[in-house]
């Protein structure tokens, strides 16, 4: 079998890419894989060459707002034992002595402060984010950045956010920060030697030493 292999390099982990190229591959009926590796993302694919020129050009052209492409490399190869029913994200692997960019924090974006006011697992959750927003270079260990390489790894997904997870159609399909008020990091705060985790007493005692020139020292999850 005869597949074409891409490299992307740039900004394109942290940035919901692999959702982004495994949307627009199933859309063009194509078959094989997309994955992270220290060097970028890589893609192998079955393609024909009028499908790789449109596929690049889609890329290019279409990819994540916050993302930004360097480079686009392919080559083509025989492999004789692989076999791709669809198209699939698979794990990332370190097989590379390059190292991608690595994308920053980045605010929270409009969808999310909405879900916040309205999704019954989110309501009010600070560390709501999504494939669009939300910690990136703070929290990361290692690369490729993914959920296992990175401080969030310590939090299991509860069953909604892991549906959201591996939702193609969902915002926060394969969102490695994804979180909630039921299976995510939360804020609790000491004060005379008393740690409080209610979220509304927590805001009031905050607002009140800030009134009073006191300082508060605010540790995130990086």
């Amino acid at each position: 079998m005869r597949i074409s292999i891409l490299t992307i390099r740039g900004l394109v982990q942290g940035v919901g890419f692999r959702p982004f190229i495994y949307r627009i591959a199933n859309e063009m009926k194509i078959k094989g894989e997309v994955g992270n590796r220290n060097n970028g993302v890589s893609i192998r694919a079955i393609l024909t060459p009028e499908q790789r020129e449109l596929f690049i050009s889609r890329i290019r052209n279409e990819h994540p707002a916050v993302a930004s492409i360097h480079s686009v490399q392919w080559e083509e190869a025989d492999v004789a034992d692989t076999d791709y029913p669809d198209f699939m994200i698979t794990p990332s692997r370190s097989d590379s002595e390059e190292v991608t960019q690595v994308a920053p924090d980045i605010a929270v974006c409009p969808e999310c402060l909405s879900d916040r006011m309205r999704q019954p697992h989110r309501l009010r959750y600070p560390f709501i984010n999504c494939t669009h927003c939300g910690p990136r270079f703070s929290i990361i260990r290692d690369l490729p950045y993914d959920r296992k390489q990175t401080t969030m790894a310590a939090f299991a997904m509860c069953p909604d956010c892991r549906r959201e997870y591996t939702t193609v159609s969902d915002r926060r399909f394969h969102a490695q920060p994804v979180a909630c008020n039921h299976c995510g990091p939360f804020y609790y705060a000491i004060y005379n030697n008393i740690k409080i985790k209610e979220y509304d007493k927590l805001l009031d005692l905050s607002v009140r030493l800030l009134r009073e020139g006191e300082v508060i020292a605010a540790k995130g999850i990086g």
